[in-house]
């Protein structure tokens, strides 16, 4: 009897430990949506980064700390919780070689603001498809990265746009150029997404088919003389004539480490370049024309205008 009495207490002791972390650890808003912005009329940064996100459904961030939330640990002990934004980068595609990564930043001020959202709305917002998911804007002063500049680079769930005090100022050329880096930012996962993997399975093959016994993503310069064939009689092996726009971004010996990287500094060309001035640039290179045509294909069926 008292063996049994025993067990029935411990059952229910372990039930009332049971209940308690429960009552504890249990936080019904931990799943809180936090790419959110909420109005403050009061605050004219704070009341305008709102009517954009109104207008786009883009929340628009002046700091990476988006948030706070009172929490409590698996012992009760409360805590003050932080939801940061994300700054690593993330397609969801194959990594070759040091994953691209921002190396440091700056936040901007508050009186950037104001150039910075009419800027989007003007060159940016008019371009952008409404099927393409842009997670959330993080507006800098500065920042720095190892594969995509300076301008813009797509993280986990953000969009970091850099050189804030300096929109107002920029010149056509300078214009051209970054909004080149923010639309391919910002429509790279949706073009990478599968919907144009036939399209892009022949870009990749305009540069594939010269190296028949490994991958020519990822391959030094200096083994063009072993691997490639196939050119016309004549031809030297350069990047160029091989189909790639430049090396890969994070090694200068070095074609595109990925797919995904020759397809981005594709369309950053696309946007940055009228196709007069791609054409001047690239029209002796034949290789790069035939992967420069597939890219517009994609971005007509996106319905991005392209000049």
């Amino acid at each position: 009897m008292k063996s049994k009495l025993y067990i029935a207490i411990l059952v229910l002791s372990i039930g009332m430990i049971a209940c308690r972390k429960e009552e504890t650890t249990v936080f019904p808003d931990y799943d809180k949506n936090w790419l959110v912005v909420e109005d403050n009329p009061a605050d004219a940064t704070t009341h305008a980064r709102f009517e954009f996100y109104k207008e786009t459904g883009i929340p628009f961030y002046i700091n990476d700390t988006i948030g706070t939330q009172q929490r409590k640990d698996l012992f009760g002990k409360e805590f003050t919780y932080y939801e940061v934004l994300s700054k690593n980068y993330a397609l969801g595609v194959e990594q070759v070689g040091a994953p691209p990564l921002v190396q440091n930043f700056k936040y901007c001020t508050k009186p950037d603001v104001p150039a910075a959202l009419a800027y989007l709305r003007s060159d940016i917002m008019p371009l952008l498809p409404k099927n393409v998911h842009v997670p959330s804007i993080l507006l800098l002063e500065s920042f720095s990265s190892n594969a995509f500049g300076t301008y813009a680079f797509k993280a986990f769930n953000t969009v970091l746009i850099g050189e804030a005090s300096k929109i107002p100022g920029m010149n056509a050329a300078t214009k051209a150029r970054f909004k080149a880096a923010i639309m391919r930012a910002m429509i790279t996962n949706t073009v990478l997404s599968g919907k144009y993997n036939d399209i892009l399975d022949r870009f990749y093959g305009v540069s594939r088919r010269f190296v028949t016994t490994r991958d020519i993503y990822y391959m030094g310069t200096w083994q063009f003389s072993q691997f490639v064939t196939g050119l016309p009689a004549g031809t030297v092996a350069t990047l160029q004539t091989l189909g790639f726009i430049s090396n890969d971004p994070r090694n200068a010996s070095y074609t595109p480490y990925t797919t995904w990287i020759d397809v981005s500094i594709y369309l950053e060309a696309a946007f940055a370049n009228t196709d007069a001035q791609f054409r001047q640039l690239y029209g002796s290179y034949p290789n790069i024309m035939t992967k420069y045509g597939y890219i517009r294909q994609i971005l007509a069926d996106m319905n991005i205008p392209v000049q």
